[in-house]
C-alpha cells in the first residue's frame, strides 16, 4: 500500500484531458461541494467525473437545454391546431364567439391507407407525417370559401428554404382562365394541364396558396432549365433562358409535366368516355394483387401525354384564305402524342448514355416482401425520369405521390447564348466630328431712359 505522499505525487503527475492534474480535477469537486452544499452531492461527484470536467464556471452550471427555435415552434403550433376545433371568432359589439359557418362538403382518398401501401413499399413521407397530411386535407376540404369538390395530396417538394406540400382538388365553381393573347398558344381552360387546381403550403397547418394557371410558354421554358425551389412563391426564377413569372409559376409548370407523366392508374380500372379526353370507371374492374402490380405491363397513364407545345391537346393554326396552299404546319403541330391510358410498356427509356444496346427503364418495380410466399403483399412502381414519383397497389386500392426536388432526371442541354450584337454600320453616320459650340447671342442694350 503506497504511503499518502505517494498517493498524491502519482495523483498530481497524471495530466486530464484538459492540460491539469488528476489531482487538481479532484480538488476542484470536492471545494464545490463544500461550497454550494448540494443535497445529491453523490450525483454531482459521479457526473463531474464521467464528464470529466476540471473547472466549473457558469457555463458548466448552467442547465443543457435546446436552444428554442421561433419558426419551429410556430409550425408545431400551426400543426397542432389542425388535431382541434378552429378558434371561434369574437363579436366585437356582443363579445360572444362568432357561429361558425357549414362545413363545405368534399371527397377525398383515404390518405391513412394510402399511407400505409406507401409504408409497405418503404416510400413517402412516412405514416406519422400523412396523418398531420389527412388532417391538412380535412382542413382544405371543409374550408367553407373555397367550394372544393374534390382533394388529393399531390406529394411533397423539397425547397432550399422551405417545402411545398400539394394538395390537387377540383373545385364546384371553377374559377375562369383569360385567354391567350394574340400570337401565343392558346390556354386550356379546365382541361388537360390545367384541369386540377393546386393548393400549397410550406408547412402542414400553414396558410394555404392556390397556385396560378400554367400557360404552355411557362412549360416550354420549363424544359430548357434545371432550377431548385426555394420555398418562396414570390422569388423570381433567376436562369437562362429566362423564365416569365414567379417560382409560383415554375412551380405549377412543374407540377403539370410531373403529373402527365407520372400519375398512373392500373390497367383496366377506367375506359376512355363517351367525350374527347374523359374517362369512365369500370365498375366490373376486379382489382390488381400486389404480387402483380410491379410490372409496367399492369400500370397505364392516368393524365394525358404533354405535347411539345406545352398542351395536351394538340392544337393547330388555321392557315388564311389566300394562302391555304403555301401554308406549311411547324414541327409541333405536326406531333403525334400517345393515347389516352398509354401502357407504361411504351415509355422512352432514359437516355443516360450508360449503355446504349441495354438504356435504362423509365420505371422500377417496387415490392413490399422479396419473399413471394409471403400473403397481402403491395407492389408498384418507381420513377427514374422524375425520382420521386412513385405508386403503389395493393387489390382495388392505389396511390401516387411525389416526394422530391422537381428536377428531372435527364442530361442538362445549356441553351447557347444570344447572338452577339452587331457594330453600328459606320456608313450610316453622317459625321464624326462633334459639331462646333453654338455663339450666344450678344446681351442686348438697355434702353436710356428717357
Amino acid at each position: 500500500m503506497p504511503s499518502y505522499e505517494e498517493s498524491v505525487s502519482f495523483l498530481q503527475t497524471l495530466p486530464s484531458s484538459e492540460g491539469s492534474s488528476i489531482y487538481e480535477h479532484l480538488t476542484r469537486i470536492i471545494a464545490k461541494v463544500l461550497e454550494e452544499k448540494p443535497s445529491a452531492a453523490i450525483d454531482l461527484l459521479e457526473t463531474s467525473l464521467l464528464t470529466k470536467k476540471t473547472a466549473f464556471n457558469v457555463k458548466e452550471s448552467s442547465p443543457l437545454v435546446p436552444v428554442n427555435a421561433g419558426a419551429d415552434a410556430a409550425k408545431t403550433s400551426s400543426t397542432a391546431k389542425l388535431f382541434g376545433n378552429p378558434d371561434l371568432p369574437i363579436d366585437p359589439e356582443t363579445g360572444e364567439p362568432i357561429e361558425a359557418e357549414t362545413p363545405n362538403d368534399y371527397q377525398s382518398e383515404d390518405v391513412l391507407y394510402d399511407a400505409a401501401l406507401l409504408d409497405a413499399l418503404g416510400v413517402g413521407v412516412g405514416r406519422e407525417e400523412m396523418y398531420n397530411v389527412s388532417v391538412a386535407v380535412k382542413a382544405l376540404g371543409e374550408c367553407p370559401k373555397r367550394k372544393i369538390a374534390t382533394v388529393r395530396f399531390f406529394g411533397k417538394f423539397y425547397g432550399l428554404h422551405a417545402d411545398y406540400y400539394v394538395f390537387e382538388t377540383t373545385l364546384k365553381n371553377a374559377p375562369a382562365i383569360p385567354q391567350a393573347p394574340d400570337g401565343e398558344c392558346p390556354y386550356e381552360p379546365g382541361t388537360g394541364a390545367n384541369a386540377y387546381i393546386y393548393y400549397v403550403c410550406n408547412y402542414l397547418g400553414g396558410e394555404f396558396t392556390q397556385l396560378p394557371f400554367v400557360k404552355p410558354d411557362d412549360i416550354k421554358a420549363a424544359r430548357t432549365i434545371k432550377k431548385l425551389l426555394t420555398g418562396r412563391l414570390t422569388s423570381a426564377v433567376s436562369t437562362f433562358p429566362t423564365f416569365e413569372g414567379t417560382e409560383a409559376n415554375y412551380l405549377r409548370a412543374q407540377i403539370a409535366r410531373i403529373g402527365c407523366t407520372t400519375v398512373c392508374c392500373p390497367t383496366g380500372l377506367f375506359e376512355p368516355g363517351e367525350e374527347e379526353g374523359t374517362l369512365e370507371k369500370n365498375e366490373e374492374w376486379e382489382g390488381l394483387p400486389g404480387k402483380e402490380a410491379n410490372t409496367k405491363g399492369a400500370w397505364v397513364h392516368r393524365y394525358p401525354h404533354m405535347k411539345k407545345q406545352g398542351r395536351c391537346e394538340l392544337y393547330k393554326r388555321e392557315p388564311p384564305e389566300e394562302e391555304e396552299e403555301e401554308f406549311e404546319e411547324t414541327e409541333e403541330e405536326q406531333e403525334e402524342g400517345p393515347e389516352a391510358l398509354g401502357s407504361l410498356e411504351e415509355d422512352t427509356p432514359l437516355a443516360d448514355g450508360a449503355d446504349p444496346e441495354n438504356p435504362t427503364s423509365a420505371w422500377g418495380p417496387l415490392v413490399s416482401s422479396s419473399n413471394e410466399n409471403v400473403k397481402n403483399q403491395v407492389g408498384g412502381l418507381r420513377s427514374f425520369l422524375w425520382p420521386g414519383a412513385v405508386m403503389a397497389c395493393k387489390d382495388k386500392a392505389y396511390t401516387n405521390i411525389y416526394v422530391g426536388w422537381g428536377v428531372k432526371a435527364a442530361p442538362f442541354v445549356p441553351q447557347p447564348p444570344p447572338p452577339v450584337a452587331q457594330e453600328f454600320d459606320q456608313g450610316k453616320v453622317e459625321s464624326l466630328e462633334l459639331p462646333l459650340k453654338p455663339v450666344p447671342p450678344p446681351p442686348e442694350e438697355e434702353e436710356e431712359d428717357a
